[in-house]
């Protein structure tokens, strides 16, 4: 069992390595194609894409780090591994991306007040159309790497990336409407709704992050899965369990509970009863680590499903 752990371990680690790379070289991609246009059209919205996949390449390379150093086993200094480095990578995101919207706003709002107006719109229509197709195929990928492996930092780069198909898609549309009606303004205009978009993924990435560093509860299914495996063992002399207690790290789930078991049992019964639980939970919960702590009570015969099931 844990020789399969080890292998789907290593099977995760590979594939968010690999979507961290194809992350960095996509926003590499898109940097270079923006930067071009950006100096061939003056559009203050190209630029503001621009600045956002800049923050992307910077966010993915962090990412990048995160994921290797939260790949690495526990050691004497940290006995429950190093998966926050990963909730350490999103803040550092949310931080980056908070400060590129407050920027994006500073500038928008000079460029309304010069009224600078863009130019050869074509080429920036197919560039940002280009690019929404190329940020598109990325979260999709990123989405599928984030619900195998349950990464937040590759959550948190899908987020980043969605922001850039809303982006691009905001510049596309401010550049065909400045085409058709030659209007100064909805440039800037766009590259502010663009920022504020932007700020609001900067927040969200950061609950998140918070959540994971302060030690958040999982959510009340796992209770309740828990509870429905628990209840599994009644017939077998498990009376209920208590003191649950839930977080997680990384991609990794901590589950504690205190297991009541029939007075009666004997030191070994009670030990492989545990066990069982454990591993039940462990192999029902996905990438879950269990403690359990192994507590006598009565047993009663007519009794029909776990009890004391609290937190």
């Amino acid at each position: 069992m844990s020789t399969d752990k080890s292998q789907i371990s290593y099977l995760e680690n590979r594939a968010k390595n690999a979507t961290a790379r194809l992350s960095i070289a996509t926003a590499a991609f898109l940097i270079v194609i923006k930067t071009i246009t950006g100096f061939a059209t003056h559009s203050i919205s190209v630029w503001a894409s621009l600045l956002d996949s800049t923050m992307d390449i910077v966010a993915s390379i962090v990412n990048l780090v995160a994921i290797k150093t939260s790949s690495r086993p526990a050691d004497e200094d940290h006995a429950y591994g190093h998966g926050k480095a990963e909730s350490l990578a999103g803040i550092f995101q949310s931080t980056v991306i908070a400060a590129s919207g407050i920027f994006l706003i500073y500038e928008a709002i000079n460029r309304i007040m010069d009224r600078v107006s863009t130019k050869a719109e074509g080429l920036g229509i197919v560039t940002m159309s280009v690019a929404t197709l190329a940020s598109i195929g990325l979260v999709l990928r990123l989405n599928k790497v984030a619900r195998e492996t349950d990464s937040l930092a590759i959550r948190s780069d899908a987020v980043h990336y969605k922001t850039d198909i809303y982006t691009n898609l905001t510049v596309l549309v401010a550049l065909l409407i400045t085409t058709i009606t030659h209007w100064k303004i909805v440039d800037p205009l766009m590259s502010i709704a663009i920022a504020l978009y932007i700020l609001w993924s900067a927040v969200m990435v950061a609950k998140d992050s918070i959540d994971v560093l302060m030690d958040r509860r999982l959510p009340s299914e796992i209770d309740d899965q828990i509870a429905d495996i628990v209840n599994r063992y009644k017939k077998s002399g498990v009376i209920g369990f208590h003191d649950l207690r839930t977080r997680q790290s990384g991609s990794i789930k901590f589950i504690d509970l205190h297991l009541e078991v029939a007075e009666d049992k004997t030191l070994k019964d009670a030990h492989e009863l545990t066990e069982g639980v454990l591993h039940a939970i462990e192999s029902e919960i996905s990438r879950s680590k269990v403690h359990i702590h192994t507590d006598p009570g009565p047993y009663h015969e007519d009794q029909d499903k776990v009890t004391h099931y609290e937190t």
